[in-house]
Parts: structure tokens; sequence; C-alpha cells
């Protein structure tokens, strides 16, 4: 049976090497191949293989997503394999394609697909991020460092690299629930601007503002960056956390030119962002399901939207296996809290997350997505100090 030489021929090449072994149940219980297996990928019905070998990605992502493709053993191992594998023979239709795009904010001037992702409910987001309430890369220190103590040393660097005091105007391009406007306010005394398309974040940070009492010194705007220059507001300081992946690179020159115009003249302008060494395919069920309108920005693509506008590139890091870490760590908080996930999704989308949760980790440890920090600014800036790299002594555990 052709169907069956074909999964034959793709779980030899998977466990080439390996000492534990991935294997496939097909629906009439065979299992491919003979002898001891550690991972089992279980395929339930017929439609669901043959849906797999026409469309990898979407059938496997599908195929988890509603138990129709079960996977007994380590999840995380075999996505890892599987995006090795399909990623070394360069198919477009990569298995677990699903498994390389972890993209976060938004489309021009459309809070649809925010909304689709962060209005699931504050509730939701609580049960599994730390106590800031923060979505993107941590930074730690060792692996065993908590999902807080990473969170609050990730800002703490943001703060250090664009040298924030109490003279500052900050703004937050896509703020989320608030944690960098909030806190930094509190510590530095500067005045700082949010602005979310989520209203869900938009009605949480309002709230945290009043119970903190930081009316005269933050604000918060639901409201797209392309109207930014209609505030009338210029800011020595910008910051972009885990929002330009929603951008889109038809739109990237917009936003730069844009945060450009709203920046004073030796401003500092700080870029955080999931990216790729170079342009690739995006992940159609990630878009689908997970961060509608998605794209991932290469650092081509990055300096390239720049190219001509008057900002200079002081500096550049790539935090890669932190966001391993920090999904690492989502994870085991969303799988501890499975009980009151259950009273408010069903199973459906309890596979789903797990399963995001699970294939955006295994990008960024074999190294098909990246997180760049890039500092720029406004002009050349002469009088910047040079930044202690203390985190390259740290030892790199997985």
């Amino acid at each position: 049976m052709i169907k069956t030489l074909v999964i034959e021929k793709i779980v030899e090449k998977l466990n080439e090497g390996q000492c534990e072994k991935i294997g496939v149940e097909l629906p009439d219980g065979k299992r491919i191949p003979d002898g001891e297996i550690t991972h089992l990928v279980k395929f339930k019905r017929w439609e669901a293989l043959n849906y797999f070998l026409k469309d990898p990605e979407m059938a496997f992502g599908e195929g988890y997503m509603n138990g129709d493709i079960l996977v007994e053993g380590d999840l995380e191992e075999v996505i890892k394999r599987g995006m090795i594998f399909f990623k070394k023979i360069g198919k477009e239709n990569k298995l677990v394609g699903v498994l390389k795009y972890i993209p976060l904010f938004r489309t021009l001037r459309d809070g649809k697909n925010v909304r689709y992702h962060y209005d699931l409910g504050n509730d939701f987001y609580k049960l599994w991020l730390d106590k800031s309430m923060t979505y993107s890369c941590a930074f730690f220190e060792n692996p065993d460092m908590s999902i807080e103590e990473a969170q609050s040393l990730k800002r703490k660097i943001i703060y250090e690299k664009l040298r924030l005091n109490k003279n500052d105007t900050l703004l937050d391009i896509g703020c989320g629930w608030g944690s960098i406007i909030l806190e930094s306010a509190g510590l530095y005394g500067l005045k700082a601007v949010g602005i979310t398309l989520s209203d869900n974040q938009y009605e949480y940070v309002k709230e945290e503002i009043k119970k903190r009492g930081l009316e005269e010194k933050v604000e918060i705007y639901k409201m797209h960056y392309i109207e930014l220059p209609s505030l009338g507001k210029k800011f020595t300081k910008v910051v972009s956390v885990g929002m330009f992946e929603h951008v889109g690179k038809e739109n990237y020159r917009a936003f730069f030119e844009t945060v450009y115009k709203v920046m004073e003249n030796g401003g500092l302008f700080l870029l955080h962002t999931i990216g790729k060494l170079h342009p690739d395919n995006q992940s159609r069920w990630i878009r689908r399901y997970i961060f509608p309108g998605g794209y991932l920005p290469s650092i081509s693509e990055l300096v390239d939207s720049f190219e001509g506008i008057d900002f200079t590139l002081i500096d550049i890091d790539n935090l890669r296996i932190h966001y391993y870490w920090t999904l690492k760590k989502w994870k085991e908080r969303f799988l501890m809290n499975l009980d009151k996930v259950r009273k408010m999704f069903d199973e459906r989308f309890i596979r789903m997350w797990e399963l995001y949760l699970t294939a955006s980790a295994v990008s960024f440890l074999i190294g098909s997505n990246y997180v760049f920090q890039i500092l720029l600014s406004k002009g050349v800036k002469n009088d910047y100090p040079i930044i202690e790299r203390k985190f390259l002594e740290m030892e790199i555990k997985v």
C-alpha cells in the first residue's frame, strides 16, 4: 500500500541516529515500525491520514486539535524531529509547519485579528502568564528562574537599554496588559502612553492605572499605531514588544515612518520581535487558528524597512533560547490549570493551545525562529554607553 510505504519512509528518517524511536499507529491498529517505540503518533481515522499525506501542515494541526491524531509520549520531541526533518528536505508543506510560528499583534486598521486572540478573556491569560500579565519572551539568567523573575529581568534590561529617567516621555506600541508603562511610571516617575487594539487589554490597563494612582502619569488609548500622530505628542523613548509580528510586511515602512514622526530628536526606540534569519513561508495553521494575519520578519526585511529614514542602529540582540524557556514555563502553568481552562473552553481548544505552546517552544529550540531586540536612535547618537553582555556568561541548558 503506497500510503503505508510513505509513512514508513517518514518514520525511518525521523528515527535516524535516535535512541528513542517514534512510531505511527494506523487506523487499523498496524504500527510502524515493529519493535519498541518511545513516542507514538496515532491516526484514529483514515480520512485524517489521507489528509496528512496531501497537506501535512494543516492535517497535523487540525487532526491534533480534533482528536483525530493523538501523541503518546513526548509531543515536543515528535514536533522537534518533524520540524528538523522537513526543514532539511526543504518542502513547503512541512509536517507540523504549524509548529514554526508564534506571531503576536495586529494588522493595519483592523482590530479583528487582535481581538480574536487577546480577547479570549483576561481570566484565561491569568491562569498561565506571570502576575504582570506579560505575554512576550522573558529573560532567564538560568532556566530554573520563575517566570515572574524572568519577566521582571526582561523589563529591567529594556529599561536599561532605553536609559529611562524621570524626564522621559515613553510610548509603548502594543502595550498588552500594560506591564511596561505601569511599572516604569512607578519606578522612574516618567510619563507613559500605551496603545492597544484589544478591548480586554484596554479595560484592564485603565483599571490598573486607577488602582495604582497613576492617572497623572499613564495614559492608555485603544488605537492603531498609524493614528499616533493624531495625539499631537512627541516621545523621548519608544518601545514595542511582541506586536511587530502582526504589522504585515507590506506595512513595515509605514510603521517605522510613524514611529519616527512621534519621536523627539535623539530619542531611542527599542523593537522586540520574533523573526527569522531569512524570509520564509508562514504557517497556514497558525494564521488560521492562532494568530490571523501574522507574519514573522527576517533581518533583511527589518533593515530594508527603515532604509532612508534617519534611524541609527545602536544594538541588536538575539534572545532565541529565552523564548524556548518562556514557552516551557507557560505550557507547564497551562497544563497545571486544565481543570479551570475546561470550565472556559472545550477539549478542541485545549488541544489546539497545547499544540501551539509546544510547537512554538520547539521552533525556538531548533533555530527556526529567533527573538530580535533592536535598539535604534533618531539621528546619530554618539554618547550612548557600551552595553554590558552579562548574559553571555550564563550556562545554556535545554
